[in-house]
């Protein structure tokens, strides 16, 4: 009996030190120079590298575009048109009911005390693109495309 103890002890022992390695993001296994120590291209934010904000699509033409990624868990996923952003505050009530007023479905997300107006959500780059020239004739602002994610 004393043995089979010992042997549940030493399991879970090495079962959550395992679980704290892998939950940490951190690759054992590539070998870190001091060069890429250095001059890291991502940020490390507590042991989790940070995901990428960019994400390259390829128009029918053959056209690369780069569409901004946005993480929230509060806005439903999809391709937005952004129309606004505001650092710090949130837009003020005279956009806000432009905004009412053009009948486009819209959302104001909050991302770290960031604000960014958003019209849809669309479930197409394509489709997202296909709405610019209404987006800019019922509100008279430039947008461009937005992906918003799950994080």
């Amino acid at each position: 009996m004393r043995n089979n103890t010992n042997y549940l002890k030493s399991t879970l022992l090495v079962t959550g030190l395992l679980f704290l390695g892998c939950e940490t993001g951190v690759d054992v296994n590539k070998p870190i120079s001091n060069k890429q120590s250095q001059n890291q291209e991502e940020p490390l934010l507590s042991g989790i590298i940070d995901k990428p904000h960019n994400q390259v699509v390829t128009t029918s033409s053959g056209q690369k575009l780069s569409i901004k990624k946005l993480y929230s868990n509060s806005a439903q996923p999809g391709y937005y048109l952004q129309v606004g952003f505001f650092e710090r505050y949130k837009p003020n009530t005279t956009f806000e009911r432009a905004l009412q007023h053009s009948n486009l479905n819209y959302t104001i997300l909050n991302k770290n005390g960031d604000y960014y107006a958003l019209i849809g959500a669309y479930k197409s780059y394509n489709e997202a693109h296909s709405h610019m020239d209404t987006v800019r004739a019922k509100l008279h602002k430039k947008s461009f495309v937005v992906h918003v994610l799950r994080p």
